[in-house]
């Protein structure tokens, strides 16, 4: 639909992506993705307004992605939400927050409604209309 934001899904688990993109779907158009390698090319298109990303893809992870992601202008200010199956230790999150485009740090095993209404709290700090 015409003014809608446009976000980017990646999850090598094909029903976690369904279940995010269910819930968000009413209100934003979703493209999904399964590892950071299509999350580049995909962002690369132009029109993204956010990202919710895994870490652990195969091919090209999610923190090969972010590293790409600082490295170039035109994906530097994309907000990115990871929700992974990863449990967070300090080294992870320590290491994970050091990249200044990842707005949140979830776990999947949190409320899928959550998790939705954690990614429309960061598209409004960035001052989406949403």
């Amino acid at each position: 639909m015409e003014g809608r934001l446009k976000l980017v899904i990646l999850d090598d688990d094909e029903i976690f992506a369904a279940l995010m993109t269910a819930a968000l779907e009413e209100e934003f158009d979703i493209v999904v993705g399964h590892n950071g390698l299509q999350g580049i090319a995909l962002c690369l298109e132009g029109g993204i307004s956010a990202v919710v990303t895994d870490l652990g893809m195969p091919e090209f992870d999610g923190l090969q992605m972010l590293k790409r992601f600082q490295k170039d202008p035109r994906l530097s200010g994309i907000p990115v939400v990871v929700v992974t199956a990863t449990h967070f230790t300090n080294l992870s999150r320590q290491e994970v927050s050091r990249y200044t485009q990842v707005k949140r740090m979830l776990s999947k095993t949190t409320n899928i409604d959550i998790l939705a209404g954690e990614v429309k709290t960061v598209l409004r700090e960035a001052g989406a209309p949403c």
